[in-house]
């Protein structure tokens, strides 16, 4: 692959990781602005959010640690600097969290009481949890790829 390639290939996933971080501190502000006047938020969601991806990043292998032949690079001029790569873990952990996150915030929604017509704003704050959700996360990706490129091609990283 070429320079170009990998760089576009680095941006690239480095916005997709900042969209999803953007869009898991947003719906963790959203619940907790929920549970405070409603009382309402099952904890489950917060705690899966958090602990999750902690507990998959120490479950599998590290990525960084592993060293192909096409990363080694031979420092000749600057033989402190190191190159840099985006941990692939971080965003697969992230990744399956999102899906962990929408699965439940799925099931808060359908174990919620339907019948009674006073409780509605409650009914409707699970699935308007998860558009939100949903919508930062692909908004979120495509802003931090078009600010990403702006401030590479401009140097201003």
């Amino acid at each position: 692959m070429s320079n170009k390639k990998k760089n576009n290939h680095e941006l690239t996933v480095i916005s997709r990781y900042l969209g999803l971080m953007t869009s898991k501190y947003i719906v963790f502000a959203l619940l907790i602005i929920t549970y405070y006047p409603m009382n309402i938020i099952p904890g489950y969601i917060l705690l899966a959010g958090i602990v999750f991806p902690v507990a998959l990043k120490f479950a599998t292998d590290n990525d960084d640690n592993r060293k192909n032949d096409d990363d080694i690079t031979k420092l000749t001029l600057y033989p402190t600097a190191k190159k840099y790569r985006f941990s692939s873990t971080k965003y697969r952990c992230e990744s399956y969290n999102f899906i962990l996150m929408i699965i439940l915030l799925f099931v808060w929604q359908l174990t919620l009481n339907k019948n009674n017509v006073f409780s509605y704003p409650k009914n409707i704050i699970p699935s308007f949890i998860l558009i939100i959700y949903i919508l930062s996360r692909f908004l979120g990706n495509i802003i931090f790829k078009i600010k990403l490129h702006y401030d590479f091609m401009n140097m201003n990283i």
